[in-house]
C-alpha cells in the first residue's frame, strides 16, 4: 500500500536537537492538535527547510505518519508567517505565553481548529497593539477557556449570583466572589483583588477598546496572572506556570 501524505496547518511551539542533523518539533496543528514531527537530517547545512524551523513559524506541512510511532515525519514545509520576525520585545514575550499555555494544556481533538485559528488570529493581532499588550493576552486565555468549557463568570458572584462588586477569586467555585458574601473564613483560600483589578477583569471581554484608558500596576499584572494560572492548575491539575510572563 502506497504512503499517504498528510497536509496540515502548523504553529511550532518547541523543537529540540534529535541525534546529530535531526530536529524534533512539538506544532500546534489545524487537524490533528498537537503532534511531535521529525525533521530527518535538516540541521545539515545545504537543507532547504532549516530556516523554517523556528519557534512559532507558521507552516503549511506536508507529514507522513509512522505507524510504529508517535512521531510524525517532515516531508516538507512552506512558510505562512515568521511570527517571531517582526515584533518588538514585549510582543515576542506574550507571543511566546501563549506558546507555553498551548504547550500545557489538554486539547481535545475536535477542538483543534478552533484553538489553532485562536492562535493564529492573537498571534498577528498582538504585533498591532502599542500599549497595554498584556490584556490582550488576558482577553486570549479568556477566549481559549470558553472554547475548553472552563470558562468563569467574570461579572457575577458565584454564590449569590449577582452583579455586584466582585472582591476576590475563589479556585474552589471556580470564579469570583462580592464583597457582601465574602468572610473572614475564605481569606486563606481566595485570591483578593483591589478595585483595579476588579474593575479590569469586568472590562475584559472589551479590553482593546480601553487600552489607552487603563492604568496597569505591577501589582496588578501579577495578580491577574496568578488568577488565570491558578483558574487553570484547578481545572487540570496540574501546575501551570508561564516563564516567559517573568520578562514582561
Amino acid at each position: 500500500m502506497p504512503k499517504r501524505d498528510i497536509k496540515v496547518n502548523g504553529i511550532i511551539l518547541k523543537k529540540v536537537p534529535f541525534r546529530e542533523t535531526s530536529i524534533v518539533m512539538d506544532v500546534f496543528t489545524d487537524e490533528l492538535g498537537k503532534i511531535s514531527i521529525i525533521a530527518k537530517g535538516i540541521r545539515k547545512e545545504k537543507d532547504k527547510n532549516t530556516g523554517l524551523i523556528e519557534i512559532l513559524n507558521e507552516l503549511e506541512l506536508v507529514l507522513y505518519k509512522n505507524p510504529n510511532s508517535e512521531l510524525y515525519i517532515l516531508k516538507s514545509a512552506n512558510l505562512i508567517k515568521a511570527h517571531l520576525f517582526d515584533s518588538n520585545f514585549k510582543c515576542n514575550i506574550l507571543m511566546n505565553a501563549s506558546v507555553e499555555i498551548y504547550r500545557q494544556l489538554i486539547i481535545p481533538n475536535e477542538d483543534s481548529g478552533k484553538m489553532y485559528e485562536l492562535l493564529s488570529k492573537y498571534l498577528e493581532y498582538i504585533k498591532t497593539i502599542e500599549l497595554h499588550g498584556i490584556a490582550i493576552f488576558w482577553r486570549f486565555l479568556l477566549r481559549v477557556f470558553v472554547l475548553l468549557g472552563i470558562d468563569f463568570n467574570i461579572t457575577n458572584c458565584v454564590i449569590c449570583h449577582t452583579s455586584k462588586n466582585l472582591i476576590a477569586y475563589y479556585p474552589h467555585k471556580h470564579g469570583f466572589i462580592c464583597n457582601e458574601c465574602y468572610r473572614p473564613a475564605f481569606e486563606n483560600f481566595v485570591l483578593k483583588m483591589s478595585n483595579e483589578q476588579s474593575e479590569l477583569f469586568s472590562n475584559l471581554n472589551h479590553i482593546g477598546k480601553l487600552l489607552k484608558k487603563i492604568e496597569l500596576s505591577k501589582a496588578t499584572i501579577s495578580q491577574v496572572n496568578k488568577i488565570f494560572l491558578t483558574h487553570l492548575s484547578e481545572h487540570f491539575h496540574q501546575k501551570f506556570h508561564l516563564k516567559s510572563l517573568e520578562l514582561y
